[in-house]
């Protein structure tokens, strides 16, 4: 120390030349926070990896951001236009404005219905932007003076307006804290020390050391990539001019009663430093080693923090060298105007409350506890991790947001995308089937609003893309063609039933009667004979002549009555014949549709194995497929021997017509010979009158009974022919009716294998699988959907996928981790199912930061209380008391976070802690707490020769005084973030001002006593000589 303050010149000199040049040096934190954004995620963690793949589909860098043009009024035709002549601007300078994958209304006709509101007020536009190491304000300026014609209002929004809209409200937030700390410490100095001096001292040796420490901590995040946030700043200004307050205001009245006691200035320097700077030195080891452990962490955000580690190592340097400059050259002016050096005064109170426990350390310490813990257990944390809803909208890009929000779905302003990187190229059925199968899945998440994928690129399943749909057809055209097939089988049933063999023994008797009858013209003609040799005679009696007639008469009368019947027999027999042979034309006609459309089926059948491969060893496809074969065969003979069938009907029918020519033939003459029997019964009857006329009536008899019997002769002949033709037609009939009885049962086979098929059919109708036929797959149209959603090589692509609440909601990070998980399960068994996939996009990235900070957060603070527990055992050198001061730090916390859900929830309006507040509530309260339990712990060291409880209230009441001015100090810098109207800094004030008040009025003064006094009262009560738990060394404090 003598050295320190023998060179105080050069050390001060040194100081203020490194405070320059540091200062002058120094890189613009903010602008560099600006670029490289506030990504706390580590490279291989889901959403980084997820945006590395969708870079590298889009082909460009960039984030997802939007415009958005608004009239509350609705847009009209001439807003319209002018917004037209905007996006066109903005494609001219594409280039310089460093965007690309626009989509707009005006170029995607398609999509207007996504990026129009209903009610026509809103239009939005969507971009990827590449910064290109540009600040966003310069690219918001290149934007304007783009768009500067556009007539209607519109706002700039999405990832990186909105990012850079919150930076610059936290840095007003810093700047606005930093110039009320400055006020607040200067106040309160004045009114604790009665002084001018020692407030301006205080706050320039803390601000040289903030100067030295902040530019040291700019060349690191710059030159070495050390972590920036957004509270980086913030912290280092609070903690070191919180601390670095109350260090001042420790030595400065520690340094006033050495004064009081009579030293001189060098020896109540020497003094100060030997006690109190001890004092000092441990506290700031403690808040060294709670940042300095935040180096450990993975996560980005919480190991910004440690700057405040450099920070207290340069608060040390600064304490040891430039204080005591001060000291040295002003001595006791440092307290004027006030007049006398008396020390700091005694607190009372915090004697009191010490007094009050120690004497009731059991009631006082179950008290306590029964109220604390339970406290401290009811904290049940609900983060927000929504940066728009702290911003507020009285920023643009929130401002643009919110009418998104309010004119379209919530999640179409930052949507969430799903990316898939394969292999092998997916523009292949199966790789498409599977894509569109993840598609289906993600829409069945809770959460999810729609998907928008290669295979629907308007969020809705494309039908002619289904086989549901393409079988479809096919299963309508079978249902026909079974329910034909089945109409023919019943009707060749029917048929069969109906047709019977005809009974060809009638027309034997036909034949024989018609032989008969030849015999009895014989016989007639031979009595014409005798009678015209009779009357050739001139003799022979008239009445023998009239009896020959008459029997005559009679047997031409039996036989003309015969002839009728044989007529009718035939004509009968010759129509149903005819009938039988039409009935052959349909079947044969009918036949031949079926074997047209067995072909036709056939053929379906062999494009189905075609198509797929899988049927190919089916056992019910094989059958269908060797049943349609042997049907096609089987009707094939069938029709000919219908055909041949048909020929032999045809001669048949040609003999009917004969017989039926010769039969007409055959009553033609008897009719004439009934006539000529006429006449001749008249000429018997005249005989006297005319022999001459009745021997040529007999002559003309005689000559037509030859032609009769010529007549007859041909009926006999077709009348045989007949009964042959008919004895081989019976053959062909009992052919023909077992031919259609197998007809029968092999279309009935037919109908059955159509069912089936239809049944298979049916049931690819119902699995919903997506095949993209040949044509379609190489069709424009859909080019421009593998263009939109695949990369160049097609291995990789992506899924748009909308969500119904904001980005940054809790509601939206439940909804992605349904998204992960049906992600990875819909991949498996198919193609997709060793391909890389993930989730990129604001709710994915703060999904994955909510998780790394909460798995960092329980790792991280478990190494901060083991490093401050091993500073407390070396300071105060006994376990127990360090375990009490470790738990009095952790019922703080937790009492904190819960007063300050209920204020979050209650006052602020918050629906949760911004997620950043609980972990640097934690380490704020443990690094700060852990200094103030050494304060009074180290005064209680000093007072080793009185009993535990009468020390402790010494030491309260010396200290009592220091720790409460530190705690109003630091809780007074933290209350100055409240006017920052930023909900973070709001939040993370209150939980720091509760957690000290508890641990300054409530566990440092009584519970914590009490717990040291708990094991006096223990072994008073069995008669036991009292023990100290910590050794006693020499004054510190």
């Amino acid at each position: 120390m003598r050295n320190i303050v023998k060179f105080r010149w050069a050390i001060l000199v040194a100081w203020l030349a490194a405070a320059v040049l540091l200062t002058v040096i120094q890189p613009d934190v903010n602008a560099i926070l600006g670029l490289r954004g506030q990504d706390p995620l580590r490279s291989d963690s889901p959403s980084r990896v997820a945006t590395s793949i969708l870079n590298k589909i889009n082909g460009v860098e960039g984030t997802s951001d939007i415009v958005v043009f608004h009239n509350p009024n609705k847009l009209s035709d001439a807003d319209m236009a002018s917004i037209q002549d905007g996006i066109s601007s903005m494609k001219s300078h594409q280039t310089e404005l460093g965007f690309d994958q626009l989509i707009d209304p005006f170029t995607l006709p398609d999509a207007k219905s996504s990026l129009v509101s209903e009610d026509g007020t809103t239009l939005m536009a969507s971009f990827s932007l590449d910064k290109r190491g540009r600040h966003v304000d310069a690219i918001h300026k290149e934007f304007e003076d783009v768009l500067k014609d556009v007539k209607v209002d519109y706002y700039l929004s999405g990832e990186d307006f909105i990012q850079d809209d919150y930076l610059k409200a936290s840095e007003s937030g810093v700047e606005k804290s930093a110039a009320l700390t400055v006020i607040f410490i200067l106040a309160v100095l004045i009114i604790m020390f009665r002084s001018v001096v020692i407030p301006v001292v205080s706050l320039f040796a803390v601000g040289l050391s903030y100067l030295v420490s902040m530019g040291i901590a700019a060349q690191l995040i710059d030159k070495f990539g050390f972590p920036v946030t957004s509270v980086t700043q913030m912290l280092l200004i609070l903690i070191l001019f919180g601390i670095g307050t109350d260090y001042n205001i420790l030595l400065f009245n520690r340094f006033k009663e050495e004064l009081s006691h009579g030293l001189s200035v060098d020896e109540a320097i020497g003094v100060t430093f030997r006690t109190a700077g001890k004092t000092i030195f441990y506290s700031i080891l403690t808040v060294f080693i709670a940042f300095a452990a935040l180096t450990f962490s993975d996560f980005g955000i919480y190991q910004s923090a440690n700057v405040v580690a450099i920070g207290s190592a340069i608060l040390l340097l600064e304490i040891v060298t430039v204080t005591p400059f001060f000291m040295k050259m002003l001595g006791n002016k440092l307290y004027w105007p006030s007049k006398g050096a008396t020390g700091h005064k005694e607190s009372k109170f915090w004697a009191g409350l010490t007094q009050i426990a120690v004497k009731k350390p059991v009631l006082t310490t179950l008290i306590i506890l029964i109220v604390m813990v339970p406290l401290a257990l009811s904290n049940h944390q609900k983060l927000s991790f929504d940066q728009l809803k702290e911003l507020g909208n009285d920023h643009e890009s929130t401002k643009g947001f919110s009418l998104v929000a309010d004119h379209f779905s919530r999640g179409q302003a930052l949507p969430t995308m799903v990316v898939i990187q394969n292999e092998q190229p997916l523009n292949t059925n199966d790789g498409l089937a599977a894509i569109d199968k993840v598609t289906e899945k993600l829409k069945s998440v809770p959460g999810v609003a729609k998907v928008s994928s290669v295979t629907q690129p308007q969020s809705k399943p494309i039908d002619d893309f289904y086989i549901s749909n393409q079988t479809k057809l096919v299963t309508d055209g079978i249902t026909a063609s079974q329910k034909g097939v089945n109409q023919i089988r019943d009707g060749l049933t029917l048929m069969q039933s109906k047709l019977t063999v005809p009974d060809t023994s009638s027309v034997g008797q036909l034949v024989d009667g018609t032989s008969q009858v030849q015999d009895g013209y014989s016989k007639l003609t031979l009595a014409l004979d005798q009678v015209a040799g009779g009357i050739a005679k001139g003799a022979g009696g008239a009445g023998e002549l009239s009896a020959g007639i008459e029997k005559l008469k009679d047997g031409l009368d039996q036989v003309s009555a015969n002839s009728v019947k044989i007529s009718d027999g035939l004509t009968q027999l010759s129509q149903g014949y005819q009938s039988v042979t039409s009935g052959y034309s349909q079947i044969e006609g009918q036949l031949t549709g079926i074997q047209q459309g067995l072909v036709g089926m056939n053929g379906l059948i062999g494009g189905l194995g075609s198509k797929y491969s899988q049927l190919t060893t089916d056992a019910d496809y094989i059958q269908l497929k060797q049943t349609g074969e042997g049907l096609a065969s089987g009707l094939a003979q069938l029709n000919g021997g219908l055909q041949e069938l048909g020929k032999n009907a045809a001669k048949l029918n040609s003999a009917f017509a004969d017989t039926t020519q010769g039969l007409t033939q055959v009553n033609g003459a008897q009719t004439q010979l009934a006539a000529g029997l006429a006449a001749l019964h008249s000429g018997a009857e005249e005989l006297a009158k005319g022999l001459q006329q009745g021997s040529a009536g007999s002559r003309e008899i005689a000559a037509n009974m030859a032609k009769l019997n010529a007549a007859l002769g041909s009926v006999k002949d077709g009348q045989q022919k007949l009964s042959e033709g008919l004895s081989g037609l019976g053959g062909g009939l009992g052919q023909l009716k077992d031919g259609l009885g197998q007809s029968g049962n092999g279309l009935g086979d037919v109908s059955d294998g159509l069912g089936k098929t239809s049944q298979f059919l049916t049931q690819l109708n119902g699995s919903k699988t997506f095949f993209i036929p040949k044509e379609a797959l190489a069709s424009a149209d859909f080019g421009k959907s593998l263009d939109s959603f695949m990369s160049k090589d097609r291995t990789m692509t992506k899924m748009i996928v909308i969500l119904k609440d904001d980005p940054y909601s809790a509601a939206a990070m439940d909804t992605i981790e349904g998204i992960n998980a049906e992600l990875a399960a819909s991949v498996k068994g198919t193609v997709l199912e060793h391909a890389k996939v993930g989730a990129a996009g604001p709710s994915s990235t703060t999904y994955d930061t909510n998780k790394a900070q909460v798995k960092s957060f329980n790792s991280t603070a478990i190494i901060v209380i083991i490093g401050v527990f091993i500073v407390l055992l070396f300071v105060i050198r006994s376990f127990w008391p360090a375990v009490y001061v470790i738990f009095s730090l952790v019922i703080s916390y937790y009492v904190a976070m819960t007063v300050t859900n209920v204020v979050t929830d209650k006052i602020i309006g918050a629906e949760g802690l911004s997620s950043f507040v609980p972990f640097f509530s934690f380490i704020i309260i443990v690094a700060v707490g852990v200094d103030y339990s050494i304060f009074l712990l180290m005064r209680y060291k000093e007072l080793g020769e009185l009993s535990p409880a009468t020390a402790i209230v010494q030491a309260a009441k010396h200290i009592g005084g220091v720790v409460i001015s530190a705690m109003v100090i630091l809780g007074g810098t933290f209350a100055t973030l409240v006017p920052s109207g930023l909900v973070l800094l709001m939040e993370l004030a209150v939980a720091v001002i509760v957690g000290l008040v508890v641990l300054c009025f409530v566990l440092l003064p009584m519970l914590l006593p009490a717990l040291l006094a708990l094991p006096e009262v223990l072994r008073a009560k069995r008669g036991v000589p009292a023990a100290r738990q910590m050794s006693t060394e020499s004054r510190t404090v």
